[in-house]
């Protein structure tokens, strides 16, 4: 984006779109944005259609564990209703602290877009563009989308390949194996063409609306924590490059106050997304260390066939997921802590007695501050 050789720096609606997008999909708009009436409609009647699916499907898969003979002796299956529960366990967590804390992630959101700069030129001074969603980040999520669309079309795919197969080897004998991205029995018998097209359609639904919430509440908080940070760097260049004197005692100690300030105010954003996000973020851990090892195990058992494959490459976005969520929580608290460093750093032996007793107090209590909130990693590793 260059416009006579200068760069146009990123909007504030350039960082919400990929996490807004995502949940408009399922019919979830947080941020309520204007739409006409019909699609407004569409998008709450699909959003219905997720959710009761999403439903139907934890209901039958919760009473075949119930169930325990439709598991007993087989290993293979037993892992793969473990992975489902832990992925369907995450995700309904995510799910209902999501809806718990949406006016609070609405109006954290709404805050951080008041303070963000408006104009091009201010925006350049903050270095929008640099954090931005990182090339790596945008690519991992559109592998993940990628990964639930393989997984659960995977199955149909394979069934169809199996058949055609057939039909070029032993004729008219050829049977369709109606293979299926959930192992349980549902209500019905799939194992007719209409059947076998309504249960994959109630799977897509389901796992369309719940992966969603998996992948777009951390979205969410990247996104925020993202331009958190950059109200942090900002802070640190300014507070690093400002050179005091002796003559302009009180213009020195007017900027600290400044500073001190918008400190305060970024710190009550950082103070929000950890409430919202933390114990979520530190359950996150164990239910992604128990599904990564239900998809490892049953990926090898099933050896690289299209559906162990397809569950290998979850595998890597399961992974994934959890290295974006750590990569913005470190640099959270990198960046913070590097407020007292920047305020070390400037030529503060050039000012006055009274603006460097300031600046040692800043210096101070930006590291307890950092010190105190360094409890929000625990959301991340």
């Amino acid at each position: 984006m260059k416009t006579f050789g200068k760069e146009i720096q990123r909007s504030y609606e350039d960082f919400i779109y990929i996490p807004s997008i995502m949940f408009k999909s399922i019919g979830y708009d947080i941020l309520n944005t204007p739409k006409p009436r019909w699609q407004d409609l569409l998008m709450r009647c699909y959003f219905l259609i997720g959710l009761g699916s999403h439903y139907y499907i934890i209901y039958y898969m919760m009473l075949r564990i119930i169930q325990w003979d439709t598991l007993s002796g087989d290993p293979v299956t037993i892992v793969r209703y473990a992975e489902i529960f832990f992925l369907s366990v995450n995700s309904e967590i995510k799910i209902i602290t999501f809806i718990y804390y949406r006016n609070r992630i609405r109006e954290l959101c709404n805050g951080l877009g008041r303070v963000f700069p408006s104009e091009n030129s201010e925006r350049r001074y903050y270095n929008v563009n640099s954090f931005y969603w990182p090339r790596v980040i945008r690519y991992g999520v559109y592998y993940f989308c990628f990964v639930v669309l393989l997984v659960v079309f995977a199955p149909l795919v394979q069934s169809t390949c199996i058949y055609l197969y057939q039909r070029f080897t032993i004729g008219s004998e050829a049977k369709f194996p109606y293979l299926r991205a959930y192992p349980m029995q549902l209500s019905f018998d799939a194992k007719t063409p209409l059947r076998y097209l309504f249960a994959e359609i109630l799977e897509f639904t389901s796992s369309h609306f719940y992966m969603t919430f998996n992948i777009g509440t951390d979205i969410w908080m990247m996104c925020l924590s993202g331009q958190i940070c950059m109200h942090f760097a900002h802070l640190g260049r300014v507070l690093a490059n400002y050179s005091p004197s002796y003559e302009r005692s009180s213009e020195d100690c007017e900027f600290l106050v400044r500073i001190v300030r918008k400190h305060r105010q970024v710190l009550s954003f950082h103070k929000e997304l950890n409430d919202i996000f933390g114990m979520l973020l530190a359950y996150n851990l164990f239910t992604t260390a128990s599904t990564l090892c239900c998809v490892a195990f049953y990926t090898i058992v099933r050896g690289l066939n299209l559906e162990g494959v397809s569950f290998l490459s979850y595998f890597f976005s399961c992974a994934a997921q959890f290295y974006m969520v750590c990569y913005y929580g470190q640099k959270l608290i990198d960046l913070s802590e590097a407020l007292s460093e920047a305020a070390y750093s400037q030529t503060w032996y050039n000012g006055s007695l009274t603006y460097r007793k300031i600046l040692l107090i800043i210096m101070l209590n930006t590291g307890a501050l950092s010190q105190r909130n360094n409890y929000y990693i625990v959301g991340y590793i």
